[in-house]
């Protein structure tokens, strides 16, 4: 049996865990800081965007 993972799990991993980060937090009676978390989460894929972008702006600069 072979345990090799398929191309997309990164892509269904990080929904699964915020989805159920909030569950947790809805379970604990914590729900009104779910929004927050999403908040956070954004925030924080915002800034991986821009930090993968960054090291190839030299190279756009360069063509104007």
């Amino acid at each position: 049996m072979s345990n090799t993972r398929k191309w997309y799990t990164g892509l269904v991993v990080i929904p699964r865990t915020a989805l159920r980060t909030a569950g947790a937090f809805n379970n604990q009676g914590l729900g009104r800081f779910v929004p927050f978390v999403f908040v956070l989460l954004l925030g924080s894929a915002v800034l991986w965007i821009i930090n993968t972008i960054a090291p190839l702006a030299p190279f756009i600069y360069s063509l104007f």
